[in-house]
């Protein structure tokens, strides 16, 4: 990690929270590597979700 980076993450979270915030970004990176493991295996199987599909799932969730 380069040093610029963990300043960051200093400021953001103080010196003592830093090792709790690469923990929970690790988590969220393994989750999203996973999701994009597991969407893969859907579209093996079903195809690809059609576009206008998935714009309308996402507008529903997003308002």
């Amino acid at each position: 990690m380069t040093e610029g980076t963990l300043q960051a993450i200093r400021e953001w979270v103080g010196r003592r929270g830093v090792s709790a915030y690469l923990e929970r970004a690790t988590q969220r990176q393994v989750e999203r590597e996973a999701l994009v493991e597991l969407i893969a295996a859907f579209d093996e199987v079903h195809g690809p979700a059609a576009p206008e599909t998935v714009a309308g799932k996402r507008a529903k969730l997003t308002g």
